[in-house]
């Protein structure tokens, strides 16, 4: 009789290692170009609006960029023109309309993110320059609600969310 001394192959943990790694490797790629499709429409906006700032309302620096989304969506722009005077742009969504304010016309930022904290709210997440009942307004995010302090006045305008 003929004893069988098989020996087991070795365990190919370098197999499963290396067919982990292209998973991996094929995975992270996927992200990133699903992350760049994504961004696109943005990045094109952004561009494209700060070309029509530049134009329209001579707006030569660009210090902030964010899309406004209330009754109607604006892309709001804040900086400064060639003679260093602090403007923020907004120009409708649908129909292209350019709204020029001098920031020395009204309330900062930083008065609106008080004013809203006066009115309850907590930390603040995002602050953005917008439109709302025909007069130009900072939206001040706090969690899930949404403050609208007009620019002008300086008053709560509505208060929205949860």
């Amino acid at each position: 009789m003929k004893s069988k001394n098989r020996q087991k192959a070795p365990f190919p943990i370098g197999q499963y290692i290396i067919g982990i790694l292209i998973v991996l490797a094929v995975l992270v790629c996927s992200f990133l170009v699903i992350l760049q499709f994504s961004m696109r429409p943005r990045q094109s906006a952004k561009e494209e609006t700060r070309s029509i700032a530049k134009e329209y309302a001579n707006l030569e620096t660009v210090d902030s960029f964010s899309i406004y989304n209330g009754r109607e969506s604006y892309y709001s722009l804040i900086g400064k023109t060639s003679s260093q005077t602090a403007q923020a742009v907004l120009i409708s969504k649908g129909s292209n309309q350019i709204r020029v304010y001098r920031l020395a016309d009204g309330i900062s930022q930083k008065e609106a993110e008080s004013r809203a904290k006066e009115q309850g709210a907590g930390a603040i997440d995002k602050v953005t320059f917008g439109y709302f009942e025909d007069q130009p307004i900072w939206e001040v995010r706090s969690g899930s609600v949404y403050y609208n302090i007009g620019f002008e006045s300086g008053q709560l305008i509505s208060k929205e969310g949860l």
